[in-house]
């Protein structure tokens, strides 16, 4: 599910679209002194978001004309346009420095409001970064101004910003409290589309956790505050999540309807990511209801739409490569330029102390200047081709995880219907137990290409999933209560696909045999690291699998495990008594992610 986190950026807002030709044109009209500021804060107020870099060609004579002539107020303010241009820029390096700069001359010019925002971009620029502790304390701080000013709407925006950070770090319920307040306070104001963003990730919060039932509400809550507003891409977010929670819990009369609506708000507003989860769905859906036909050609749909998706993903990520390519060659040039300059001013200085003594400087000076430019150049040409190399060797990864993801999902997908048309129970348990491996190793390759890392696999977010999909696709949602304690490493692929394997027999194994009838229970999965080995222990309260205690056992499931037990040289045991069942792991034959 995907979350819609609203802005820490709102400094200045973005109300004035189409009008920067004007601008300029008014501009050149007008004296060279600080009469200039407000024109130029409208120009840059228009390209910040759109066109930093043209931006801050405008800040920076904002900034000139400010500490020629300007208040305390305009100084500060010049900073602070500086730091967003960068943090739109992402480069939060460059952005801080301008921020603290600016707080500190709005507390000097006695700005209450623009010191409360200020905080509040520090904390935003903290957040990138995930130093979370610093970012609680820079919003709370924006927070407390924006109450004392009794500034509604930007006590919301702040409350929706320190619940983001709860989520960030993992607690649910401290966020969910915080976007209740938010909620309150922006319909208060009329804020519909951010009140029905943050009911959004509520809901989405509620099914990371499983808890599908208390998302749904939250999602109808958000369309209810949207009202009659046009159809648009967060309408459509909030239907396609209706449908997909409903399908979740088995409620299949109240899937469609909301699937539906969403396909055809992303079809008239070509949302193409969009439209893939809500194919996804749909395909799902007419899997469970046995119309096999419509399941295909929903699921060719996704594919379609997602390798579209991706493409232009891919596009993009290369036209920023040359961007940043082309943008570091003008400043190489530059950089030359100016050492070409000064050489020369060196050289004329020279003349004056003596005919010989400059031509044996030259000379030596031009030998050691042609060295160092071939040294350069032929650095710099090695640089190029090390870049392009790693780029393309990136891209060519990522396609092929993608595609493997890809094929492995249609796999699933085929012994999914092809299991829905045997009557022999024993070959159905055993179709779906293949459709469930298949899905164990798609979600390896699905995250390493959305992932900025593709060298190795999150432990904690991969065992997260996999244990999630697996309770949910034995409809033990309501019965097993799971519990995770995943230290956050990362591991190479050799090694993360067959512990996913055996994670994934093991789960099964006690899903299906530890709590029969309507009996409940907990399931605890643990995996760490500790010197060199990595431990893996799954344990439930059940009554136990005589197969699983049974050395002997010629079971597929079982024999798969102590294959790939024996490829990660692991040793393991097995232990069985009234308490439930519990099996342990210690993995010497494994490989982190480099």
């Amino acid at each position: 599910m995907r979350a819609l986190p609203m802005a820490f950026l709102f400094s200045i807002s973005v109300a004035l679209h189409g009008q920067v030709d004007s601008l300029l044109h008014v501009l050149p009209t007008l004296p060279q002194d600080t009469s200039r500021l407000t024109t130029l804060t409208e120009i840059i107020k228009e390209l910040v978001f759109t066109d930093p870099d043209s931006a801050l060609v405008f800040v920076g004579e904002f900034t000139a004309l400010a500490e020629r002539g300007g208040t305390t107020l305009q100084k500060a303010k010049a900073h602070n346009l500086a730091g967003m241009c960068y943090s739109v820029k992402s480069d939060y390096g460059t952005a801080l420095p301008h921020y603290q700069a600016a707080l500190d001359g709005f507390e000097k010019a006695g700005d209450d409001w623009y010191v409360a925002m200020l905080h509040n971009n520090i904390g935003s620029v903290h957040k990138e970064e995930n130093r979370l502790d610093m970012a609680e304390r820079e919003i709370t701080t924006a927070l407390l101004g924006f109450t004392a000013m009794r500034d509604t709407l930007w006590r919301a925006i702040m409350l929706n910003n320190l619940a983001n950070i709860f989520r960030a770090r993992e607690l649910p319920d401290s966020a969910a409290a915080y976007y209740d307040r938010a909620v309150k306070l922006l319909v208060g104001v009329n804020a519909a589309e951010h009140a029905a963003s943050i009911r959004y990730n509520q809901g989405t919060i509620e099914g990371d956790r499983g808890r599908h039932h208390e998302a749904i509400p939250l999602y109808r809550d958000a369309l209810r505050i949207l009202g009659d507003r046009p159809e648009d891409h967060l309408r459509s977010m909030v239907l396609t999540e209706i449908g997909l929670s409903s399908l979740e819990i088995g409620e299949l009369e109240e899937c469609q309807r909301p699937l539906l609506d969403a396909l055809a708000i992303t079809v008239a507003g070509g949302f193409k990511k969009q439209r893939a989860a809500v194919h996804r769905g749909l395909a799902e859906y007419y899997e469970r209801i046995g119309r096999l036909d419509s399941a295909l050609a929903q699921h060719r749909a996704f594919t379609q739409w997602n390798d579209s998706v991706y493409s232009e993903e891919k596009s993009a990520q290369i036209n920023e490569l040359q961007e940043k390519y082309d943008s570091g060659k003008k400043d190489v040039l530059i950089a030359e330029s100016k050492a070409q300059l000064e050489r020369r001013s060196l050289t004329i200085k020279a003349i004056g102390i003596g005919a010989l003594t400059m031509l044996l400087a030259a000379l030596f000076a031009f030998r050691a200047y042609r060295v160092k430019r071939r040294a350069e150049a032929s650095l710099a040409q090695k640089n190029t081709i090390i870049e392009t190399q790693l780029r393309e060797k990136e891209l060519l990864v990522r396609e092929i995880h993608h595609r493997v993801k890809n094929n492995l999902q249609t796999a699933s997908s085929l012994l999914s219907i092809q299991g829905r048309s045997i009557t022999d129970e024993k070959a159905k348990e055993a179709v779906n137990d293949s459709r469930l491996r298949v899905k164990s190793m798609a979600l390896i390759h699905q995250d390493l290409y959305r992932e900025g890392d593709i060298t190795g696999v999150r432990m904690k977010e991969y065992v997260q999933k996999l244990v999630t999909s697996l309770v949910t696709s034995y409809a033990m949602s309501e019965r097993v209560k799971t519990t995770l304690e995943v230290e956050d490493i990362a591991l190479d692929v050799d090694t993360a696909v067959p512990i996913g394997l055996i994670l994934n027999e093991l789960v099964t194994n006690a899903l299906k045999y530890a709590w029969p009838g309507v009996r409940t229970g907990v399931l605890a999965v643990k995996l760490e690291r500790e010197a060199e080995f990595l431990f893996m222990h799954v344990a439930d309260d059940g009554v136990g699998s005589d197969a699983l205690a049974d050395e002997n056992s010629t079971g597929f499931g079982l024999n798969m495990v102590k294959t790939f037990a024996s490829k990660l040289k692991a040793e393991w045991e097995i232990e069985q008594n009234d308490e439930g069942t519990a099996v342990g792991l210690s993995i010497r034959n494994f490989k982190l992610a480099h």
